[in-house]
């Protein structure tokens, strides 16, 4: 499994702004009942450096109240490095490829450093934020100086909910994420950039990631507390990136990703994205398509500490994932999905609870897996569909065990290797139906395979099924009830 772990920084951000009102989503009743929209701050670019007004504008709209907008309209913006602190309203533009956001150049990764901050280039910290209909760019070339000298930022856009400037550590504290309708797209370096596990180097290395925005030596305690983020993202596209969606320690909060038809689309991505080292989450992952490239990987959930300064600290509740109705176009891709559940394994925590559901991989060029599953607990992957011509389906090794794989479609796959593959240290898996055929590599203990000739068992069918099922159908129901 790989880590992020990259620092930056960035220099400051301009933009010419007017006021207005306007009716929008947001509205209230004075005395008289009378209806009466948010304020509204329309920023026009200035075609240089539009940081500066649009600044001010956000700083506008926190005096003016919550609900407040900041407007964009059609036009090519410029921005620099920006910190927007406990804001509770929008960002709206007027439309993908009709308001378009550019970095500008020149963040000083020395100077973020000297604060204990990370490259991000616009971070939002604190509050409740809407950002919407626009596009974000990185121009071709470095884009910015110092630190490793290689010239990449290391995310477009941050989400905490404090920094290493900024009410660190206060647990108290949170924010609330909604990205709609936004188009998302980056630079490849010929020399330079941050090097990507598929061999590219990019100008920047995610386009979207939540979580710490500190470095170590900046927090005196035994460990940075994880964060309360909520965020959701819909309708947006992502292309040229290491990373789409990076979500890094958070606790305690709801992450969606995609709706049904309101789904995500990945582009020319190392890594379509991933919930990383988070405690006691909701994540849904739903409508999203992944195009993974060639010696890429679609989506993560993994839970050990990866080398940021987080607290050490259990899971109090299970966390819940559900991966339903995405689709995977896997072009000789390293997987389309990996899990990794260290804490059950090696701590005894509680195991994550995964469902994993009516998603399509298709396969072609002979990808290496679709779902690579390492010491996860009672899993279940039912009713996906497999198409195309891969080496492994699914690669259930290190200590994997108590899943149930029950009603999925390998009619239209061809597989160089197996359909599934069960290590030696895999136990208690039950297999359910699925046109397997002797397609299977078994080498685990206990694993019980119905209703096709492989490995057939004594052992009765019924109560591992039964127990997965019912930890699944109440952890769903928690996951509705959020």
């Amino acid at each position: 499994m790989k880590r992020i772990i990259f620092l930056t920084t960035v220099v400051a951000l301009l933009f010419s702004c007017s006021k207005t009102d306007i009716d929008e989503p947001f509205s209230g009743i004075d005395l008289k009942a009378k209806k009466v929209g948010p304020e509204v701050f329309v920023v026009t670019p200035g075609g240089v450096d539009d940081t500066p007004a649009l600044c001010q504008a956000f700083d506008d709209a926190k005096a003016a109240g919550p609900g407040s907008v900041v407007k964009l309209v059609e036009g090519e913006y410029h921005v620099g490095y920006m910190e927007v602190y406990d804001f509770f309203g929008s960002l709206k533009g007027a439309g993908k490829g009709r308001t378009i956001i550019t970095v500008l150049p020149g963040m000083d990764i020395d100077a973020l450093w000297a604060q204990g901050l990370v490259g991000c280039q616009i971070k939002f910290v604190g509050g409740d934020v809407y950002l919407s209909h626009f596009t974000i760019q990185t121009p071709p070339g470095p884009l910015s100086t110092g630190g490793p000298g290689t010239g990449y930022i290391y995310s477009l856009l941050n989400f905490s909910s404090f920094n290493a400037v900024y009410e660190l550590g206060n647990e108290s504290r949170s924010i609330n994420v909604v990205i709609d309708n936004v188009s998302f797209k980056g630079q490849r370096m010929e020399a330079g950039g941050y090097e990507g596990y598929a061999g590219y180097n990019y100008n920047c290395a995610i386009a979207v990631r939540t979580g710490l925005d500190c470095f170590p030596r900046t927090y005196s305690g035994p460990g940075v507390p994880r964060e309360k983020i909520d965020f959701k993202i819909t309708n947006c596209d992502f292309d040229t990136f290491c990373y789409g969606v990076a979500l890094e320690g958070m606790q305690d909060c709801m992450a969606t990703i995609g709706k049904q038809n309101q789904g995500n689309t990945f582009n020319n991505i190392d890594q379509g994205g991933g919930l990383f080292d988070s405690r006691n989450m909701r994540l849904l992952v739903e409508g999203n398509t992944f195009n993974v490239p060639p010696g890429s990987y679609g989506w993560d959930v993994a839970d050990y500490q990866y080398g940021m300064p987080f607290e050490s600290k259990p899971e109090t509740e299970v966390t819940i994932c559900s991966i339903q109705n995405n689709v995977f176009n896997l072009v000789n891709s390293f997987y389309g999905m990996y899990f990794y559940n260290e804490r059950q394994f090696l701590y005894g925590e509680k195991p994550i609870a995964l469902q994993i559901k009516n998603n399509q991989f298709n396969m072609s060029e002979i990808p290496q897996y679709c779902l690579y599953s390492v010491a996860t607990e009672g899993m279940v992957i039912r009713n996906n569909k497999f198409c195309g011509h891969g080496y492994r389906a699914l690669h259930l090794v290190t200590y994997s065990s108590n899943g149930l794989v029950l009603g999925n479609n390998f009619t239209n796959a061809e597989m160089d290797n197996a359909v599934a593959y069960l290590s030696a240290s895999t136990k208690d898996w039950t297999f359910v139906g699925g046109n397997l055929g002797e397609m299977v590599i078994n080498y685990g203990t206990n694993n019980i395979f119905t209703g096709y000739n492989v490995n057939q068992s004594e052992a009765p069918f019924g109560q591992t099924i039964v127990d997965n099922l019912q930890a699944t159908k109440e952890a769903l129901l928690k996951l509705k009830m959020h």
